[in-house]
């Protein structure tokens, strides 16, 4: 039996969202702050190392990042500045979202914990083939393309912690119908009231929309989302990769994908472990 209350109060949830009756969480003040140094040309590498030191726990979470297997070979990193300066700016920027996000994912509903968790888990394994598929383009950059990817169902987070509210005994199917109608226009609004542009603020929608065209003809991080996502899946290797716009705008051999995990396990465990948190 179905646990949820009523249909029309899944449509309240949804409508209370858009009205601001229930706020769609803000971006945390600390990610808020690291973010807008990062986006100053003015400020210097020691006054991000100054910030970011004051949080024992985040500096131990950059450590992990930047001795990952990522960067196997190099020397162990052991002060901030250090490993600031190998993630350089963008992989930070990625570091901080993927830990705002885990410390948003927290509830004392077992339910909504463990759809949660298997949220975290796709959306660090879609950024981690984004970053990967997003090498073959050179107008594209590799850490923007795996913010991408971790950002592209951020909507999921507010719906269930929501919706577990509203429903203490809500089931996963539940939670499931709720992701699928409304996270796409949910992640969309709370990418855009975040502040991201909108080559990123409309990759939710897009990359659901598998003959969606752009003007320029190039492939755009919408479209290396698109393919990761669908590479993530169990049926990935039935997909008729041919018929999808996205794979004709990056131009590789559709064998590629048929064979992706094979060819490129070791790239991709690798970008995986630059976002374990």
């Amino acid at each position: 039996m179905n646990n949820l209350t009523p249909s029309f109060d899944v449509e309240k949830l949804y409508a209370d969202i858009e009205s601001g009756t229930v706020k769609l969480p803000p971006m945390p003040d600390w990610v808020f702050k690291i973010q807008r140094m990062l986006d100053d040309m003015n400020v210097s590498t020691d006054q991000i190392v100054a910030t970011v030191s004051r949080d024992p726990t985040f500096v131990a979470q950059l450590f992990k990042s930047a001795n990952s297997a990522a960067y196997a070979g190099k020397p162990k990193v052991n002060t901030a500045k250090a490993a600031i300066s190998r993630l350089g700016f963008k992989a930070l920027r990625n570091l901080v979202m993927a830990i705002s996000m885990n410390n948003l994912s927290k509830t004392n509903n077992p339910t909504v914990g463990k759809f949660l968790s298997a949220f975290w888990l796709h959306s660090r394994e879609v950024a981690a083939i984004s970053y990967l598929l997003s090498k073959s383009q050179r107008h594209l950059n590799q850490d923007q393309a795996m913010l991408a990817g971790l950002i592209h169902d951020i909507g999921t987070l507010p719906l269930c912690i929501n919706a577990g509210k509203m429903f203490p005994n809500i089931s996963e199917n539940d939670l499931s119908s709720i992701v699928i109608k409304y996270s796409a226009q949910v992640s969309e609004k709370m990418l855009q009231e975040w502040g991201f542009p909108p080559e990123m603020s409309v990759i939710p929608i897009a990359h659901e929309n598998l003959q969606i065209q752009n003007d320029s003809g190039l492939s755009n991080y919408a479209d290396i989302v698109t393919i990761a996502n669908l590479l993530n899946r169990v049926t990935a290797k039935t997909v008729n990769w041919e018929s999808i716009s996205a794979v004709q705008r990056l131009g590789l051999d559709v064998q590629i994908y048929q064979e992706f995990f094979e060819r490129f396990e070791e790239d991709i465990t690798s970008a995986r472990s630059m976002l374990e948190v």
